[in-house]
């Protein structure tokens, strides 16, 4: 019997009436056939469209939202509807196009603090640090004090004021004026990233633990909880916690990595069918997770200097001390000194202390 693969023939439909897939009536109470036509209306429906986006990982509800607040955002009318296109651009990764219509906003109503936090929080992930702290100083006259006092932390972080910036975050949590709900969970997940920074494994997941009491099912904290346990060779608990989110390419990523230390059974597959969504990215032009998909490259494929290109494609664009390790580790690995040289610059500049950054500058040629 033949061992190769058998390939079905690709099914093309009848006509447009033909229904090949039906959305949970969730779904589709936020997929509507029409865009609402108020304002307040097309806000709220975009709003919840974006939450879920991000909450399910899924970018075609950016999509639907992006329609929804198309006949608002054409010009600087509606602060509000331009600021959830700016977020949807930060979602897709597309700056560029979010900083020009945050700065544009500005322009005409300098006092919109969101628009300052947002645009804050592009600079910082996009390394722009001393830009991130001035814009966070320009929220400070229409946000609350905390909410500046975090973003100005966010930005701080990555940089020589790091220690600064945790002893301050944990005498606002313990203060009469800790912050609630979703400030709070900002809080515990910038202490959990500094103790991490720290090389203080347990005391992030003490600070992780709390984030995700608020917030169990945010992608971004689970996928952090699972670093953790991978670093701290506990791959079996990220097969536990992730296996029923296995139609996320961020989980997937990760049991591919978990798999493959522990040979799992379905180690192979997962690496698989990451494979296919990389692929399925490039063929159809979707944003890339140019970070992710270099992780992959390096720690699943063993392939450094494939990862070594992607993680410099994403280096362009995103500036995240995740980034800056996943570059760090390919360039090591790839026993390329040039792109070590310029890491170390960036870690001069801004005194960059880290503690999965063992001599940025000094290659494996050394």
């Amino acid at each position: 019997m033949s061992s190769a693969p058998i390939h079905a023939a690709p099914y093309t439909p009848a006509g447009d009436h033909v229904v090949l897939a039906r959305l949970p009536q969730a779904q589709r109470a936020l997929a509507p056939p029409a865009a609402p036509l108020d304002l307040s209306a097309a806000l709220a429906l975009a709003r919840s469209q974006i939450d879920y986006a991000s909450a399910q990982g899924d970018p075609r509800f950016l999509g639907y939202a992006e329609a929804t607040l198309a006949p608002f955002s054409q010009d600087m009318s509606s602060p509000a509807a331009n600021l959830l296109m700016a977020r949807i651009e930060q979602q897709r990764h597309q700056f560029a196009r979010a900083r020009h219509r945050l700065t544009r906003l500005l322009e005409q109503s300098p006092n919109q603090g969101q628009a300052w936090l947002m645009l804050a929080n592009i600079d910082r992930v996009q390394g722009r640090l001393d830009e991130a702290r001035q814009a966070c100083r320009e929220a400070a006259s229409t946000l609350p004090p905390t909410t500046v006092l975090l973003c100005q932390a966010s930005a701080q972080a990555i940089t020589g004021q790091r220690e600064q910036a945790y002893r301050t975050l944990q005498a606002l949590a313990s203060s009469p004026a800790a912050p609630q709900g979703k400030s709070a969970q900002w809080l515990d997940t910038l202490s959990a990233e500094m103790a991490l920074q720290q090389g203080r494994l347990e005391l992030a997941s003490e600070h992780l633990r709390d984030a995700l009491q608020q917030a169990p099912d945010d992608p971004y904290l689970r996928y952090l909880q699972s670093d953790l346990w991978l670093a701290n060779d506990q791959a079996e608990a990220v097969i536990r916690d992730l296996s029923t989110w296995q139609d996320r390419e961020g989980a997937l990523l990760r049991l591919a990595i978990a798999g493959q230390h522990l040979e799992h059974p379905q180690a192979q597959a997962w690496r698989q069918d990451y494979r296919a969504r990389m692929a399925a990215d490039q063929d159809t032009g979707r944003q890339r997770h140019l970070r992710e998909h270099a992780r992959f490259l390096l720690e699943v494929e063993s392939d450094p200097q494939g990862a070594l290109t992607l993680a410099r494609e994403n280096w362009q664009q995103q500036r995240e001390l995740a980034d800056l390790r996943l570059l760090h580790a390919s360039a090591v690995a790839a026993d390329d000194q040039a792109t070590l040289d310029q890491l170390q610059a960036f870690v001069d500049r801004y005194q960059v202390d880290d503690a999965q950054l063992t001599q940025p500058a000094k290659g494996a040629s050394e």
